[in-house]
């Protein structure tokens, strides 16, 4: 019995050992795992950012353009573009608002 408890003594040292360093390894994985996300999704986040910038100054632009066409009476182009917001998506039966 004297050498069953021995053992039981130098199995537990031996066991927390495993534990510590189990732990250690999913503390190195998950650390790493969350590191490589976190640069991930910053990358992506600044390349959608660049991509949104460069499109909405691109729509704002045609905007303008549209808008000192009219002489920046938004109520014509409000009154133009209405039978197109109201016909079918299908394209099929579209309203031309050109020849009104």
């Amino acid at each position: 019995m004297k050498g069953e408890a021995g053992s039981m003594r130098q199995e537990k040292p031996k066991q927390e050992e495993r534990i510590w360093g189990s732990m250690k390894k999913a503390a190195f994985i998950l650390g790493s795992g969350l590191l490589l996300l976190v640069a991930f999704s910053n990358s992506v986040s600044g390349q959608l950012q660049r991509f949104w910038d460069a499109s909405g100054c691109f729509q704002q632009a045609q905007w303008e353009r549209l808008l000192s066409t009219f002489e920046g009476k938004e109520w014509i182009l409000y009154i133009i573009g209405w039978p197109d917001l109201v016909s079918p998506w299908d394209g099929t039966e579209r309203v031309d608002s050109v020849s009104q």
